[in-house]
């Protein structure tokens, strides 16, 4: 988005929700630094639902999960219960040794799972009512990562690596002084 398109997205804002407080030009560059990687028809599609399911004006994070939600391909709208049937029919139609097969037969996220699970574990459990809650567990703890991860901006994660990686070698650096100094 450009800066005008978050100066008109931030009037419907004000528009649909009267008692709104007047917005200033700080808030303006907030707005746009946390919304500038995203598309302006998603955004004001998003806008809309808000305006549709709250009385409250949103947040940028507002907006950012409701840009998460629209834009989440169909196959990561999937609940557990669902991914772990994709499970079930893949381990009666490819069985154990057709492991490659199957995981292509599955979307991504139950995919992943399965793959941290072991297909062959899975395949091979005798008790595939624990195998189903773990799955779940798991299933449930991916998607909700994956969820969080795509109300981020890229270049936010980026920075977010870089600082990782800047002070993973610091510290690597750091520790070397030290062997170093008690030599």
């Amino acid at each position: 988005m450009t800066k005008p398109e978050v100066i008109k997205l931030l009037a419907i804002i004000a528009a649909a929700y009267p008692n709104m407080k007047e917005v200033n030009e700080v808030q303006i560059n907030i707005w746009y630094d946390c919304l500038k990687d995203v598309n302006k028809d998603i955004a004001l599609a998003s806008v809309k639902k808000h305006i549709l399911e709250s009385t409250f004006p949103p947040s940028i994070a507002d907006i950012r999960k409701q840009v998460a939600e629209i834009t989440m391909p169909e196959t990561a709208k999937l609940d557990g219960s669902t991914a772990w049937g994709e499970v079930l029919k893949a381990i009666k139609e490819y069985g154990y040794y057709r492991e490659e097969e199957a995981l292509k037969s599955m979307s991504p996220i139950t995919a992943k799972v399965v793959k941290y699970m072991g297909w062959r574990e899975i395949c091979h459990s005798e008790k595939l009512d624990v195998v189903r809650g773990q799955f779940l567990k798991m299933f449930e703890t991916l998607s909700n990562r994956e969820k969080q991860d795509r109300l981020l901006p890229l270049d936010f994660k980026q920075n977010m690596e870089q600082i990782a990686n800047t002070h993973q070698a610091i510290k690597q650096l750091a520790d070397t002084f030290s062997l170093e100094q008690g030599d």
